[in-house]
């Protein structure tokens, strides 16, 4: 299993690009969603992630938007423990937020630890 921390991923362009470097991922995503939503996203989250697990003030909102299996953690220590757990050999953990973290952190540096 590999672990991609990419925090700075916070608008859809970002998250975007990793989505579409990797295949089989447990995508760990959200925060406070950007005017606009997440749900461009869809089509590339269809065809690279296996499962997504949602943090943030507005998870349960971004589960709904970007059309992938989700799991609502609300805490990032919640969604790697849950990500840990469901990934298998060969699959990409990949913390890509398309979100901003003010929500839970001070800034994206901070999340990513």
């Amino acid at each position: 299993v590999r672990y991609i921390n990419d925090s700075k991923a916070t608008n859809i362009d970002a998250a975007a690009k990793a989505l579409g470097a990797f295949q089989n991922i447990r995508w760990i995503c959200g925060g406070l969603m950007k005017e606009g939503g997440v749900d461009a996203l869809q089509d590339i989250a269809k065809t690279s992630v296996k499962k997504a697990y949602v943090i943030g003030r507005e998870a349960v909102e971004f589960a709904r938007q970007i059309g992938v299996t989700a799991e609502v953690c609300t805490t990032m220590q919640t969604a790697v423990r849950a990500a840990a757990r469901d990934a298998e050999t060969g699959d990409t953990v990949l913390l890509a937020p398309a979100a901003a973290s003010f929500d839970q952190y001070d800034n994206f540096e901070l999340r990513g630890q």
